[in-house]
């Protein structure tokens, strides 16, 4: 580290050579970064000494036994090296063992950088004395400190604290020395984390928004405190001007004055951050704090403040919509014996409803769509969601165990990241029970028994969904088969069947004979599976691959069975395979967003009558939707012509078009046997798609009309809600 403008007096030859202890004091040598009345000159020296000295105290050895090492304050090289090494240091925190007689007093001191640290002298005071012994305020009874530099090196100004504390008792102060370790290293990461965040506002260009933002952070932290505890920078500007103006208008015009000087200095935070921050500090663990440096500490927290600055406020502007932020932060880590690039991710993400879930298994399987290979750093998750806060953070740290991560794969999960995060987020729902219908399962006997005429006719059997648990979901099944001599029980079968489903509350009736000699059993039962098999991208059910694979297991079971109640569900499933291969020709595999885009064809028997080449292209024109760029132009609409099929797809951030476009259509002059719509929401976009069977222009023509017109309408009744921003077309 180079430190600029270190300065050297004029001295003669013969003072070029000192003693040792005489160039470390020297080097010690501080001067306050502010002036001071020449009347006090003689008593604030003294104080200037006092503090020389405790600075001397508090470094550690190594250090001072290198400034030893110096013989002359002109080896610029070794005086730069002395100043690099305390600034490498810093914060650094000392304590002594409160003597030996009651009443004890334990001095605290700390050194810290002096810039974007302002109001650390007040959080020290109340961090100590509140916390060093918890359920317990501790008496500070002296409480010294000054932001100073030293003489020969002008680069960097630094501040030095020094409170002494009582303890009234011995049991007092073996708890409070037992605690004070482990809340000197809170208190030094908390300052560094603080001090980083307040550079990268200062440093980092701001938007319009986030200047706001901050404005009105600094203006709440100053309006919700009394006078006397305000920024004193900012409190001296504004005390002639506050008790001038009515009561009626003060918080007015307050803002007004305080809104020109906070937006040229937007490092300025009040000192509550210290406080905010404390409490993400408690959330690391001793080992993670162990094993990584002080620097990276420090960006995860203090990301993880303006993340939440930054969502608090855009869900309160946008309570509807999710807001997402996500910083990459790299470090090393030395893993089996390795030393390894490890990439940290952060996330912010705002929670619209009380139900959803985002956790550790979200984010990383997020994470593993888009690169493969990937591990997770064991005990690396931090995650926080305040009480009664909507806004959450998750801290996550991964790394390639063969080779390092390339320019090309961070770029992809920069890019990709925030949508697959959207994807994944699960919606927690209560498990489902419904008591047997035992009227139900005597009607599905006698339907059954019905189809069942000659001895060689197969097993027929109705499959129904029963209930979901927090681990499972379950099948009621009934099953009728013409027994013969030579036929296994069904429980003998369960027994050989080598499946991960399991099987209970089986029950046996005999419901008729065929020729008066071959019985018509029918088998009452349940099937469990797992759910985690079932689950999809979004963590939800897919209730038709369960019920598939329980088709499946009875086909394993008895050979050829005829599924009653799933003919429909058969042909959407021929529907959808089809689709998929013709997509697959292509090069497109997106299961989870086809799924959503098939299953919502409406009316409900599309999914199993439609041409599937035809529904290809309309979903291709989908995908283009949820591609387009709705920062350059707020909608999507695009259409084609397959055949005799005309497609529409428009797409939007905010979803009531779909309610605008709906509406319309419904006094268009269309058979609704015509007219096949899907809706689709992922990613916080939303699309609507129609597949319209046309006999004549005329009719498309019409239909595009009234969705253009729609469009407008809609745009014209967002404007008076919405910035006019947001609506910005294309340049």
């Amino acid at each position: 580290m180079k430190l600029m403008n270190t300065y050297f007096p004029s001295l003669s030859e013969s003072e070029k050579q000192d003693p040792s202890e005489k160039v470390l004091k020297k080097l010690l040598k501080i001067e306050p970064l502010f002036d001071y009345p020449d009347d006090v000159k003689e008593s604030f020296e003294i104080y200037l000494n006092s503090l020389q000295s405790l600075i001397s105290r508090i470094l550690p050895k190594e250090i001072t036994d290198f400034g030893e090492t110096i013989s002359s304050i002109y080896n610029e090289s070794a005086i730069e090296e002395f100043y690099g090494r305390i600034n490498q240091l810093i914060p650094t925190v000392s304590w002594t063992n409160g003597g030996s007689e009651a009443p004890y007093i334990v001095s605290i001191a700390t050194l810290c950088q002096s810039e974007y640290t302002h109001g650390v002298g007040r959080f020290l005071g109340d961090i100590y004395s509140r916390w060093l012994i918890p359920g317990k305020q501790l008496q500070l009874v002296y409480v010294h400190s000054m932001a100073f530099k030293f003489s020969l090196n002008r680069s960097f100004g630094f501040f030095i604290h020094e409170l002494f504390i009582k303890i009234d008792t011995k049991k007092d102060l073996t708890l409070a020395l037992e605690h004070l370790p482990s809340l000197v290293k809170e208190v030094a990461l908390n300052i560094s984390a603080v001090q980083h965040a307040r550079k990268v506002i200062s440093l980092k260009p701001l938007t319009i928004d986030q200047k706001r933002i901050i404005i009105q952070e600094n203006i709440s932290c100053l309006l919700n405190r009394p006078g006397r505890e305000s920024s004193f920078s900012i409190f001296d500007q504004m005390q002639h001007f506050l008790i001038k103006v009515s009561a009626d208008e003060k918080v007015t015009q307050i803002k007004e004055q305080i809104s020109p000087l906070l937006e040229f200095r937007p490092q300025i935070f009040d000192r509550d951050i210290f406080h905010d921050l404390q409490a993400f500090v408690f959330l690391f663990k001793d080992a993670f704090v162990a094993n990584r440096h002080l620097t990276h500490l420090s960006r995860i927290i203090s990301y993880t403040y303006l993340f939440r600055k930054l969502l608090t406020h855009s869900a309160l502007d946008h309570p509807n919509q999710r807001h997402l932020h996500i910083k990459l932060l790299h470090t090393q880590m030395e893993i089996e014996g390795h030393k390894k690039k490890v990439i940290g991710i952060l996330v912010g993400i705002n929670i619209l409803r009380e139900n959803e879930l985002i956790g550790e298994k979200h984010l990383f399987k997020a994470i593993q769509t888009i690169l493969s290979g990937v591990q997770k750093i064991s005990d690396s998750l931090i995650t926080d969601r305040k009480l009664g806060c909507s806004v959450k953070t998750l801290y996550l740290e991964i790394y390639k165990k063969e080779g390092d991560f390339s320019l090309e794969e961070l770029k992809s999960l920069k890019k990709r990241l925030p949508r697959e995060i959207k994807s994944r987020i699960e919606s927690v729902i209560n498990p489902i029970f419904m008591p047997k219908n035992e009227e139900e399962v005597m009607r599905n006997i006698l339907v059954l028994s019905n189809q069942l005429k000659s001895t060689n006719d197969i097993p027929h059997v109705i499959i129904s969904f029963h209930k979901q648990s927090e681990a499972n979901i379950s099948f009621s099944v009934v099953l009728l088969r013409v027994l013969k001599p030579y036929d296994l029980s069904l429980d003998k079968i369960f027994q050989k069947l080598n499946s991960e489903a399991t099987f209970s509350d089986h029950e046996i009736k005999t419901v008729g004979l065929i020729r008066k000699k071959y019985p018509k059993e029918a088998n009452i039962f349940e099937i469990h599976l797992d759910k985690k098999q079932f689950l999809r991208k979004d963590f939800s059910v897919d209730l038709s691959h369960a019920r598939r694979f329980v088709y499946n297991t009875i086909c394993d079971m008895l050979g050829e069975v005829r599924d009653y109640n799933g003919g429909m569900i058969s042909k959407q499933n021929e529907v959808l395979n089809e689709l998929k291969k013709l997509l697959f020709q292509i090069n497109i595999r997106n299961d989870f967003v086809l799924e959503n885009f098939f299953y919502s064809l409406t009316p409900n028997y599309m999914q199993s009558i439609a041409k599937p080449h035809i529904l290809k292209k309309l979903f291709l024109l989908l995908l283009e939707a949820l591609e387009h760029d709705y920062a350059n132009q707020f909608y999507f609409l695009k259409t084609q012509i397959v055949e005799d099929h005309f497609l529409l797809t428009v797409g939007a951030i905010n979803p009531t078009l779909k309610d605008f476009i709906e509406e319309r259509l419904e006094f268009v002059d269309l058979e609704s046997a015509m007219l096949t719509s899907s809706f689709v929401n992922i990613y916080d976009i939303s699309c609507l798609s129609f597949m319209l069977k046309f006999t004549d222009s005329d009719q498309h023509q019409l239909f595009l009309q009234s969705v253009i017109e729609t469009i407008k309408i809609w745009k014209e009744t967002m404007q008076k809600t919405i910035p006019s921003s947001f609506f910005r077309e294309p340049v």
